[in-house]
């Protein structure tokens, strides 16, 4: 009896095993690890280079409403594969700091109005990938001039992803959803 139920524990673990995300693990622009898929929070990775940080910039504003939620993130990952940056890794890993902060000050309203009185520069995060690593990693195999990004639901799965998202209202829709907002 005792073969039986390990057996059976066995078939029912195999399945939730297989399924489970493995987690896309980065260092971001300020040294911190983070889990890109990781469970109990909606991540919003949105795709960045030169030729689409307009877009960037407008696909994380509209997910401001969302800021400040304990369940949300996003994360830019920047693609820098080829570029002069690579050239000078330092100066733009201070650059995108410094834009990280001046973010955090732009999104503290947006904190407040979702009862969060925290300091919101912790939660944001910015990835250089001077090689392309996290990129190919998140099935982005090649540069792109599209506006790219992916969202993880709260357990850690790819709930959908984006090539060439150049309406919003899908995002903001999906994040409210599964924030059940």
């Amino acid at each position: 009896m005792r073969m039986f139920c390990t057996l059976m524990l066995i078939l029912c673990l195999v399945p939730l095993m297989l399924n489970a995300a493995e987690p896309i693990k980065i260092t971001d622009v300020d040294g911190r690890e983070r889990v890109l898929n990781g469970a109990g929070k909606v991540h919003v990775v949105i795709y960045s280079n030169e030729d689409v940080q307009d877009d960037t910039r407008a696909a994380s504003k509209s997910l401001d409403k969302f800021q400040g939620l304990a369940e949300f993130r996003t994360v830019v990952v920047v693609d820098l594969r080829g570029s002069l940056a690579n050239l000078a890794q330092g100066y733009t890993q201070r650059r995108m700091i410094r834009d990280l902060d001046t973010e955090a000050e732009r999104i503290t309203p947006f904190y407040r109005s979702n009862g969060n009185e925290g300091n919101p520069r912790p939660d944001i995060s910015a990835v250089p990938d001077f090689k392309g690593d996290i990129s190919v990693r998140l099935g982005w195999k090649e540069t792109a001039e599209t506006l790219r990004v992916i969202v993880f639901d709260q357990n850690g799965k790819e709930a959908a992803r984006w090539e060439d998202l150049k309406d919003y209202d899908p995002l903001q829709k999906l994040v409210g959803k599964l924030l059940g907002k």
